[in-house]
């Protein structure tokens, strides 16, 4: 559980990946609902429509390989930041050349993975409500079977990308399952909302939903998840990202475009059992997962922990793919 001792993190802020054909993916972000906040000559900085400067972070690869260089959380006081500062292995810098500016902590994970602490970011003025490029059109009201709220106003959402609000949350397939959770838990102010485990033993915990402990305040029912890999995987690595946008409407509009785009749908629309999120998961140019979600669940410190065998990850919607575990990125090389 939660204590001061730990560095609190207020929330999941952006995410660092590499890309072998950069100008590709841009042209998936935009019709994913990103928006440019700032470009140089090999990295561009995409922001939605929330308080973060920017919520992912796209840098040309050098080597011609698909890459994930780690999420950043925010620090929840100069105090804490300080904490991360002094975990081994912390290395610091300054983000004078990012928007919004700050200063960051990166911490080393086993695998090539990695974790980053940043402070002192400038925040976004952000809207009096939710937005999205075809939102214009649709009324907050909905007409009920017995309450017609929404008279003579009709529903005309326009065409376009699902404008993302913010990121998330993220998670990995990991091979030191039990090692990285004890890194995660007792470092940090992140902390269960759904533990599942093998359904032939009880006692072996196979997948892990972690939530920002925020005492009262509500927090997103996960930040992170971890599953443990089975015996024949050989490596951790990134299983999605994961944005919200505005609602169902906005939603179904944006997988509507990028189905006329020809991108590539992985899993959904449907909602989750765990989170409760209204999920769409599609691939990018370099393989990566990525998932719009509208609706989930919140949190805080008075919410029960639930631990379950595991089993259906859907409520509705599509079957899942057979191969939805795996790391599509590696796929991408095999073609």
């Amino acid at each position: 559980m939660n204590n001061r001792s730990k560095v609190q993190l207020s929330r999941l802020a952006h995410v660092y990946f590499e890309h072998p054909d950069l100008e590709e993916f841009e042209k998936f972000a935009i019709d994913f609902g990103f928006v440019e906040a700032k470009r140089s000559e090999n990295t561009t900085y995409l922001r939605g429509y929330g308080r973060d400067q920017y919520v992912y972070v796209a840098s040309k690869s050098m080597d011609g390989k698909a890459h994930f260089r780690g999420a950043a959380f925010v620090a929840a006081s100069e105090d804490d930041f300080n904490k991360a500062r002094e975990l081994p292995n912390a290395v610091a810098q300054t983000l004078e050349d990012a928007p919004g500016g700050g200063i960051m902590v990166t911490l080393s994970r086993p695998e090539n993975m990695f974790l980053h602490i940043i402070y002192g970011q400038a925040e976004r003025d952000v809207p009096g409500d939710s937005t999205s490029a075809v939102a214009s059109g649709l009324q907050a009201s909905f007409n009920t079977p017995f309450q017609k709220r929404r008279r003579g106003v009709f529903q005309r959402p326009h065409d376009g990308p699902a404008l993302v609000h913010k990121l998330g949350h993220f998670g990995y397939n990991c091979t030191n399952f039990d090692t990285e959770l004890e890194f995660y838990t007792s470092n940090f102010n992140l902390v269960p909302s759904d533990i599942l485990y093998h359904p032939g033993d009880p006692s072996k915990d196979v997948m892990v939903f972690l939530h920002l402990d925020q005492g009262e305040i509500f927090s997103d029912h996960h930040s992170f998840f971890m599953s443990r890999a089975s015996p024949d995987v050989r490596k951790t690595y990134l299983h999605h990202t994961s944005y919200e946008v505005t609602d169902f409407d906005t939603q179904l509009m944006g997988h509507q475009w990028l189905a006329k785009r020809n991108w590539k749908s992985v899993w959904g629309v449907g909602r989750h059992i765990l989170g409760s999120q209204i999920f769409d998961y599609w691939q990018d140019p370099s393989g990566f997962k990525i998932e719009h979600y509208a609706d989930g669940d919140v949190v805080n410190e008075a919410t029960p922990v639930r631990r379950d065998a595991a089993g259906p990850f859907s409520i509705w919607g599509p079957e899942i793919p057979h191969d939805f575990g795996q790391d599509s990125t590696e796929t991408m090389l095999d073609k």
